[in-house]
């Protein structure tokens, strides 16, 4: 009883400041991985300074093939793993998370060695966002450099330490035999692959103590790593490295850019912002002001009083009083997570065949309440015996549009802009939260960052699933691209739920980065501490300055939450129509003919 009442109020608070504030073979089971107690330091094994520049890979790193982009085929895509031991001070974790891992984009006729590159682009993900979220965005600039530059530039996604965890082999199954079922059946009914069965998802009170160290500090020295490893010539880093990140992953670039990695603060030459030729933000702020600072417009120091807040929480989460990853169950846990790659597999596969992997599905708590919660129309709706989500037909394009468009989903942070519904009625949704109080909430001064994750704009639901003798309509799915020219039904407010000009990503382009492998698009195990020390601010960030030491791009998405409140720099380009996760999936050509603007603005930025 006393856990879960610290668990509720203290979850509370860190939800609130987030949602209102903002060994080394990849395993194929991660839950029969051997453990380690790690190493004194991630930089014992390897010193930078020995390496050959002319030497790829580099001591210490293995690169495997990975999914293709097969949208841009002059683009070739691989797993780079690091060796990397954690610390010896992490409690025991598997083996396999004393690596690191990138997903690596390149041009099928650039240099090996990506030293020899003109640019290299080193990206951070998002909260709960995976390295392959990245594959459209890196692509189409690999892709655009060189036909319009005659330029090479290499785009290097990370893939964050935590991923270690995840165990991914019922997306393999399903994959290897082509039946959508095999993955369900693998994590729910026993179903082996290749004579290894899952083991159940984490507990976040119980397991994976050393998450409970994996902030800020051990983030940006994971990330470092790869940087000056993989790069190991600090004058070419300088003239070509360009570092930045989507959503968190700009707060985490504020903070490498003034991170002291040597531990004596008169000493600049190990800076972050030394590490590189600039920074680039997508749909974020890159600063290492706190997020709590940053999102809730205040011009207060915090951090006297906000400092006492995280330390207190990571105590709880030691002794297994208070989560240790982010675990909403039947909203947002690993478990969820984990079904969504299988949608973006379906929705490949089989795009526009009806799904039944609803039916398919035994019966789970966490996945029946999110049944609930992102397919009900009203409280009441979500209330009812039976979920609305059960008893509707929709191809697998349009069920994985449910839990990700923008005019389905309710949170704009986990939102794109593929295209709307077709072949049956829809209404508008207004739950969680209406709509219209979304709206109004985001026109608040100096809290649109806050309010606007929330939502708002013109959310659909479908209305008609038949009764208990005919079967009602199957909802399908328009692209973002076949909009044009078709009569889409009106919100409650009299005007067209969407338009062409509101649709910006290819569903079919969103659908491959969903279910691709190795490296999937969400973090199933995001650390609670890295979220406090994103929100709170750490001790890490002694060159104050860095971010303004190096150029830098805040490249918003016009429709997303605005994360950096009223503290985008003049002249950010704001791209119209754009939905949070847009600026990553948006696909090469837009519906006004023009080539896609995140890029455009990009290469403007890295080739000046």
């Amino acid at each position: 009883m006393m856990k879960w009442y610290w668990r509720e109020a203290l979850w509370g608070l860190s939800l609130a400041a987030c949602m209102l504030v903002a060994g080394c073979d990849k395993s194929d089971n991660t839950q029969n991985m051997g453990v380690s107690r790690g190493a004194s330091s991630v930089y014992d094994s390897y010193d930078t300074e020995s390496y050959n520049p002319a030497a790829w890979p580099p001591a210490g790193f293995t690169e495997n093939p990975a999914d293709q982009n097969t949208t841009f085929p002059d683009t070739l895509a691989t797993d780079v793993q690091v060796s990397a031991a954690l610390p010896a001070s992490f409690a025991t974790h598997p083996t396999e998370c004393d690596c690191l891992h990138f997903l690596r984009i390149r041009h099928v006729h650039g240099p090996s060695n990506p030293s020899d590159a003109d640019r290299v682009l080193i990206a951070q993900p998002g909260v709960l966002e995976g390295a392959s979220a990245f594959y459209n965005v890196a692509a189409n600039l690999v892709t655009r450099a060189y036909r319009e530059k005659g330029k090479f530039v290499e785009f290097w996604a990370v893939d964050r330490r935590p991923n270690c965890l995840e165990d991914m082999n019922g997306l393999r199954l399903a994959r290897s035999t082509g039946n959508l079922h095999d993955m369900i059946d693998y994590y729910y009914r026993g179903k082996p692959y290749q004579g290894q069965y899952f083991a159940g998802y984490l507990s976040p009170y119980q397991d994976a103590e050393w998450l409970v160290d994996m902030g800020m500090e051990q983030t940006v020295k994971d990330w470092n790593a790869i940087i000056t490893r993989g790069i190991p010539d600090q004058s070419v880093r300088q003239q070509k490295v360009y570092l930045g990140g989507h959503s968190l992953g700009g707060f985490i670039t504020g903070a490498y850019a003034c991170w002291d990695f040597d531990g004596d603060p008169s000493t600049t030459n190990d800076a972050g912002y030394n590490q590189c030729a600039g920074f680039f933000g997508l749909d974020t702020l890159v600063t290492p002001e706190p997020m709590v600072k940053i999102m809730s417009g205040s011009t207060v120091d915090l951090s006297e009083l906000l400092g006492k807040i995280p330390d207190g929480v990571v105590n709880l989460m030691r002794k297994g009083w208070f989560e240790r990853f982010v675990a909403v169950t039947g909203v947002i846990d690993p478990e969820i997570m984990s079904l969504l790659t299988g949608l973006g597999y379906a929705a490949t596969l089989k795009p526009t065949e009806e799904s039944d992997l609803i039916a398919y599905m035994p019966d789970s708590f966490s996945a029946t309440l999110s049944y609930r919660f992102y397919h009900s129309r009203n409280l009441a709706a979500f209330l009812a015996c039976t979920p609305s989500l059960t008893r509707t037909r929709y191809t697998n394009q349009a069920l994985l549009a449910v839990f990700t468009d923008d005019n389905a989903m309710p949170l704009s942070i986990v939102r794109s802009s593929t295209g709307f519904f077709t072949g049956g009625a829809v209404a508008d949704k207004n739950f969680p939260i209406p709509s219209s109080l979304a709206d109004v909430l985001e026109q608040i001064p100096s809290l649109n960052s806050i309010t606007g994750m929330l939502g708002g704009g013109n959310v659909a639901i479908a209305t008609e699933q038949g009764s208990e003798n005919t079967a009602g309509p199957l909802y399908g799915w328009l692209n973002y691209n076949q909009l044009d020219g078709v009569t889409l039904p009106n919100a409650s407010d009299g005007e067209p739920y969407t338009s062409p000009d509101k649709e910006v990503t290819d569903i079919n382009d969103f659908a491959r980065s969903v279910g691709a492998l190795p490296m999937d698009f969400v973090e199933k195990y995001f650390p609670i501490r890295l979220a406090l020390d994103s929100m709170f601010g750490v001790d890490g960030t002694v060159h104050t300055d860095g971010v303004s030491m190096r150029p830098v791009i805040d490249i918003i998405a016009g429709d997303g939450p605005n994360l950096g409140g009223d503290n985008n720099p003049p002249g950010s380009p704001i791209i119209p129509g754009y939905d949070h996760l847009d600026v990553l999936t948006a696909a090469p050509v837009q519906n006004d003919g023009r080539p896609e603007q995140v890029t455009t603005n990009l290469l403007d930025f890295i080739f000046p």
